[in-house]
C-alpha cells in the first residue's frame, strides 16, 4: 500500500473510532493541510508533532472529536483562541462547512500560514485575526458574539476571563486536555457541562475534551467579518 493511501485510511479509521464521519473529498483536503503543514514547518516552528501519523491523530484526530462532545448547531460561530497552525478550528471547517469560524493567533509565521493554508483549501466564512485575544476584544469590544469558544493551546481559566464579552448568553466554550480538567477553576459566570473522555487511535492516549456553558445577561447578534 502506498503512503497516501495508508495516510488515507488512518484518518478515515481513525475518524470512524470517535464516531466522526469524515468523506473522501474531505480527506483530500486534510492530507493537503498535511503536506503544507511539513512544507512551512521546515522554515517555521508551527509544530512540534512532524510525523504524518502524529499529526494526522494528534492534530486532525483530536481536533474534530469535539464533535462527538458537543452539539454544534448548524451554522454556528466558533472563536478559535490561539490557534496557532489552525488546530481545532480549521479540522473542525474541513469536517463541518457550514461553521463560520475565526481563528485567532498572535505569531505572525503561524498567522502567514493560516492565511496561506484557508485560501489553498479554498475555505469560506473563515477568518484569521493576527494578534492576542486581548487586542482582538479591544477591537470589536460589543459586536462580536459568538456561540461556541475553544482553544488547545491557552490556558481555559484565562480564556473564560478574557472572552465574557465576546459570548452570546447561553454559548459553549470546550478544552482539549490529558485529563479532566479541575472544575473550581470556572469563574462564576461559567458552569461545568460535561466531560468527553476518549483514546486516539493507534494508542496514542486518552483525551478529555470538557464543555462548559456561559450564564450572562449580555447578548447581541453580530459577528465581525474580514479580520
Amino acid at each position: 500500500m502506498e503512503q497516501r493511501e495508508v495516510l488515507e485510511h488512518l484518518l478515515l479509521e481513525g475518524s470512524k473510532a470517535i464516531e466522526v464521519t469524515v468523506d473522501p473529498p474531505q480527506v483530500q483536503l486534510f492530507l493537503l493541510y498535511l503536506k503544507q503543514l511539513k512544507i512551512w514547518n521546515q522554515s517555521f516552528n508551527l509544530t512540534a508533532i512532524t510525523k504524518d501519523e502524529d499529526i494526522i491523530v494528534k492534530h486532525f484526530i483530536d481536533s474534530i472529536a469535539a464533535l462527538r462532545a458537543v452539539n454544534i448547531a448548524h451554522g454556528s460561530h466558533i472563536l478559535d483562541v490561539g490557534t496557532g497552525a489552525g488546530f481545532p478550528g480549521i479540522p473542525l471547517k474541513i469536517v463541518r462547512p457550514d461553521l463560520c469560524v475565526t481563528l485567532i493567533e498572535p505569531a505572525h509565521k503561524k498567522s502567514a500560514f493560516l492565511h496561506f493554508i484557508v485560501g489553498l483549501l479554498r475555505l469560506n466564512n473563515i477568518d484569521i485575526f493576527q494578534g492576542t485575544i486581548e487586542l482582538f476584544r479591544n477591537r470589536y469590544p460589543s459586536t462580536a458574539l459568538y456561540d461556541y469558544l475553544t482553544t488547545r493551546a491557552l490556558n481555559p481559566s484565562l480564556m473564560f476571563h478574557k472572552t465574557h464579552n465576546l459570548l452570546k448568553r447561553c454559548s459553549k466554550a470546550f478544552t482539549y486536555s490529558s485529563k479532566p480538567m479541575d472544575r473550581t477553576t470556572c469563574p462564576i459566570d461559567w458552569s461545568f457541562e460535561s466531560d468527553y473522555t476518549f483514546d486516539l487511535p493507534h494508542a496514542h492516549g486518552s483525551r478529555t475534551i470538557s464543555v462548559f456553558a456561559y450564564r450572562s445577561e449580555f447578548s447581541s447578534v453580530t459577528v465581525p467579518r474580514g479580520t
